[in-house]
């Protein structure tokens, strides 16, 4: 996919509508304590994560990276590709290879942990840290790919 993807208010899809109906008692299962807060508030806000195909722009002079969509707060969540993620670690994005932003909520009250990206090659996969925190890394400025 490329461009802007912003769909109109009656558009519908399956991914749409898994997008737009997080499974919290599965992801809290998952994680084994109750949905972080600044994921929940992130899933409240459609327009958020209905944006696509955006750049972001670390602080500090980092490469730029690429968010391609959001995915949904399901099984997909838990195991993107179908590969299973460590316990307490959910897909929350992928980027234009398809490789998965990973949010391992800390064990604070909040559970505002560190994002990763899980690269996936050659049979193998490694995680690089991104961001600190969730939060940080929603923070961060977009601009929409040109």
């Amino acid at each position: 996919m490329s461009g802007f993807y912003e769909p109109p208010p009656t558009f519908s899809s399956p991914f749409r509508a898994r997008l737009l109906s997080p499974r919290w008692e599965l992801v809290s299962s998952h994680l084994g304590r109750s949905v972080p807060h600044v994921l929940q508030t992130l899933y409240d806000h459609p327009d958020q994560v209905l944006r696509t195909h955006f750049r972001i722009f670390p602080p500090g002079g980092a490469p730029t990276i690429w968010l391609d969509l959001f995915l949904p707060m399901d099984e997909e969540a838990v195991a993107p590709d179908g590969l299973p993620l460590p316990p307490g670690a959910l897909a929350f994005a992928d980027d234009e290879r398809g490789d998965a932003y990973v949010f391992v909520p800390d064990q604070s009250p909040g559970g505002d942990g560190p994002v990763y990206l899980r690269q996936c090659r050659d049979g193998s996969s490694t995680m690089v840290p991104i961001a600190p925190a969730l939060s940080a890394f929603l923070a961060w400025e977009r601009r929409q790919s040109d």
